[in-house]
Formats: structure tokens, C-alpha cells, sequence
């Protein structure tokens, strides 16, 4: 009897179906402007190269000061803030977001300078590469002497939270978020438009070939077009 339950217990252990291999996993840093189109992107990856992706996302100077040997990859938000060595993926654009309609009658500068019209608005803190891209478009305004903003965020999507919320009237943010955004509009910076630009490094950080293989993916066809959707421009 014992005999027959031991071969049972083996007949049932060679019927049962193998454990799957557990998946390679890679870590990516991202800027939060990237939120949409790399989640995009990494779903897309996921399915093609059987791996795992796990992002962080965030202001690109905060992400950059947290890289070590637990990240793969980091794509930022601007060059400034990338001690690897990069290579440019997307570009992206300041605007002015507003809430459709304008219902304020904001105007680019215009509005927020002291009267009885005067209108709020939201960037980013300076030290993001959102921040200083609004800083710069504000220092370089018809007339200077901008008055400062009445909320800041810590990167683009808590500044965006900010015109949503109601607490401000705009704010200073990308292309993209705007387009993530039913409900807004963006509004260009009046000025030469490479001062408005902004350009997005990507580097890999561990050297490992899973994160390798993520870089060379976002240069794919099919994940610029991710990026295209999101509203960024291609290097």
C-alpha cells in the first residue's frame, strides 16, 4: 500500500505542469512627462521580448540623484540632468495649458502681469527641466518683470494638478501632458520655437543586455509612434 502511494505521488508530480521561468525584470527611471507613452511602450515591450518592466516615474533632477545599481535605465527630460552617456529619443514643447474654452481669457504673459485682470498660474520648481524651461520663457517676455507663480509643483504632472484642481487659472507644462489631458488646451510660448524646445536623453545605467534591449526599443518604429501619439516630437 505505502509502494502504491509513493508511485501515485510520482505519477502525479510528472503529470503536473513545470513552473514557468520567472521573467527578466528591468528597472526604468523616466521624467513623469513620459508617463503615458512609456507605459505604452513597455506594454508593447512586455509582449514582444517577454520581459518585465517596472517604472518610476518623476521629476528627472530627483530620479537622477536616486540612480545606482537597482536602475537599468533613465530617460530624462533634459541633458542637464543625465551624467550617462545619452542619446536623444523625443523632444517635447512648453506651452501655456488652460482649461478649454478659456474661460479666463488668459493670454501668454499678458495676463499675468499686476491689474485688475491679472490671472494665476503653475510651473514646475526650477531645478526640473520643467521648471527652468518656464523660468527662461518668463525672463524672456515683452518687458520682463514677471511676477512669480502663484503654485509650484514638484514635475509636471503634480504643476498640471494644480490647473485642474482650480487652484490656479494655467499653468507651464509639455505638449504632451496637455494632449493626456481632455478638458485643456495648450497654448505655444510666442517666441523663437527652439527656445521652447525640449529634448529627452535615454541611457542605460546597469549595462545589463535586458536594459540594452529596452533602450534599442524605444528607438523602434513602433514606439516612436507611441511617442508621436503622446504628443512628442522625434529627434
Amino acid at each position: 500500500m505505502k509502494r502504491l502511494a509513493l508511485l501515485l505521488v510520482a505519477v502525479l508530480a510528472a503529470c503536473s505542469p513545470a513552473a514557468e521561468p520567472e521573467k527578466p525584470t528591468i528597472t526604468v527611471y523616466a521624467d513623469s512627462a513620459l508617463t503615458e507613452a512609456f507605459t505604452k511602450i513597455g506594454s508593447d515591450f512586455e509582449a514582444s521580448q517577454g520581459m518585465r518592466v517596472k517604472f518610476l516615474f518623476g521629476a528627472s533632477q530627483a530620479l537622477e540623484k536616486q540612480l545606482g545599481a537597482h536602475v537599468d535605465v533613465f530617460a530624462s527630460a533634459s541633458q542637464d540632468t543625465m551624467k550617462y552617456t545619452a542619446k536623444v529619443f523625443a523632444g517635447n514643447r512648453l506651452v501655456l495649458a488652460l482649461p478649454q474654452g478659456n474661460p479666463k481669457n488668459v493670454k501668454v504673459f499678458e495676463s499675468f502681469r499686476p491689474g485688475a485682470g491679472q490671472r494665476s498660474y503653475a510651473m514646475c520648481v526650477e531645478e526640473a527641466p520643467c521648471g527652468a524651461a518656464a523660468r527662461s520663457a518668463l525672463k524672456r517676455a515683452p518687458g520682463g518683470g514677471m511676477p512669480g507663480p502663484k503654485a509650484v509643483g514638484q514635475d509636471v504632472k503634480e504643476t498640471l494638478a494644480k490647473l485642474t484642481s482650480g487652484e490656479v487659472d494655467s499653468a507651464f507644462v509639455y505638449a504632451s501632458d496637455v494632449k493626456a489631458s481632455p478638458g485643456l488646451i495648450a497654448v505655444p510660448m510666442r517666441d523663437e520655437p527652439d527656445k521652447a524646445a525640449q529634448r529627452f536623453p535615454i541611457a542605460v545605467v546597469s549595462g545589463s543586455p535586458e536594459a540594452t534591449k529596452f533602450y534599442d526599443y524605444v528607438f523602434t518604429e513602433r514606439a516612436q509612434a507611441a511617442l508621436t501619439d503622446a504628443g512628442f516630437d522625434l529627434p
